[in-house]
């Protein structure tokens, strides 16, 4: 079965994000896009799933970029999928506020 794929632009409109936002994760290599022949970027549901994460941290509970990534190292760390590392921060957000 073939995944599907989205456009910067898809994924920037559905999560209400600029365009230079998620190249910007794309370059601190806090998310790797697929590339086509013609080097277009296409996000697989996994892509959008570490998008929404990295905006969870940043935008609702103040984390910076180097943080995200630590957060990540970690959950990678303890075998925790996207969807498991949302769970655990919404669950917690209160502890990541203080």
């Amino acid at each position: 079965m073939k995944k599907k794929l989205f456009k910067i632009g898809e994924v920037s409109k559905k999560l209400g994000i600029h365009d230079q936002t998620i190249r910007t994760y794309e370059s601190k290599e806090l998310i790797k896009p697929t590339r086509s022949a013609n080097n277009t970027r296409f996000f697989s549901k996994e892509n959008i799933n570490k998008i929404t994460i990295i905006i969870t941290l940043t935008q609702e509970l103040g984390m910076n970029l180097s943080g995200v990534k630590m957060v990540f190292a970690l959950s990678k760390k303890l075998g925790m999928n996207n969807d498991e590392l949302l769970d655990f921060i919404y669950d917690h957000k209160n502890e990541f506020q203080n």
